[in-house]
């Protein structure tokens, strides 16, 4: 949720993501672009809007703070994977210079651009692909591999499974 990744922003950042929401409402929000030197900007839907709010790279650096609770070092192994999840289950991809060693990214430098992308349940969404997944017949689950593009929602639909999983194996006793 929004609510939740407000916390991590600098404050500036945070009034104007606050005002927006309170002319807009959330609009379902699916991303918050934190960019050096470029405005603060929000992806809705296939939209991307545009804030009137410059980022500098001291808003951004306090943002990234916020995000590893003032000890960047303590996150170092989630900085190399490019993301850190957030409370809510929110993500948070890191941009900047890479550190490599032994052909591995070991952290990230000069972070130029922080996106927030904001987690949502959808509840029931994997009901109809359940079929595809329980072996009724047999009483079993297939093996199954979920592939798609980003932002079709596969964290959604693999805890829905997790769930409807769980119902199935109950009422089935496996």
């Amino acid at each position: 949720m929004i609510k939740d990744i407000l916390g991590y922003l600098e404050p500036k950042l945070k009034f104007e993501l606050e005002e927006y929401i309170r002319e807009h409402k959330e609009r379902e929000i699916e991303e918050i672009r934190v960019r050096v030197d470029k405005n603060l900007s929000l992806k809705i839907g296939q939209d991307l809007i545009t804030l009137n709010h410059r980022v500098t790279k001291n808003e951004l650096l306090e943002t990234f703070e916020n995000i590893c609770e003032k000890s960047v070092y303590s996150y170092t192994k989630q900085i190399s994977e490019g993301f850190i999840t957030i409370k809510g289950g929110n993500r948070v991809g890191i941009t900047g210079s890479c550190v490599i060693e032994d052909e591995k990214v070991t952290n990230i430098n000069y972070i130029s651009s922080l996106n927030f992308r904001v987690a949502r349940e959808i509840i029931e969404c994997s009901t109809p692909l359940l079929r595809y997944v329980i072996n009724v017949e047999q009483n079993s689950i297939f093996n199954t591999l979920i592939v798609s593009s980003p932002g079709a929602r596969k964290n959604n639909n693999f805890e829905g499974f997790n769930k409807e999983t769980i119902k199935w194996n109950t009422r089935n006793r496996l």
